[in-house]
């Protein structure tokens, strides 16, 4: 199973402030799609993780979340250490950029 595959805690550093976050990820049979949940701490809200793809330790995904009225459509772009237990990477919605660190906390 990729190392994706799992629990881990976020935490995106954004224009509208830093966005903690549990994400559940299941990686496919394939070995190569994924999806998930996002739960966000700040909110209690749960969000889709979508069409999320692997290459290697590279991975891309999609999520959208409601921030205040408005809801946002983001694509991500992360890399897990060689470990699978840390991951980083940018997150891009509309003209917003924003980056992200993770930590593997449950396989």
């Amino acid at each position: 199973m990729h190392p994706i595959n799992g629990k881990w805690r976020i935490v995106a550093q954004t224009p509208v402030g830093t966005m903690p976050s549990i994400d559940e990820i299941n990686v496919n049979e394939d070995g190569l799609t994924f999806q998930g949940v996002m739960h966000d701490e700040r909110s209690g809200k749960d969000y889709p993780i979508i069409n999320g793809k692997i290459n290697g330790m590279d991975v891309t995904f999609q999520a959208s979340m409601k921030i205040g009225l408005i809801k946002m459509d983001f694509d991500l772009e992360g890399h897990l250490a060689d470990d699978g237990q840390t991951c980083h990477g940018t997150a891009k919605a509309m003209m917003m950029k924003g980056t992200f660190e993770g930590t593997k906390i449950e396989e």
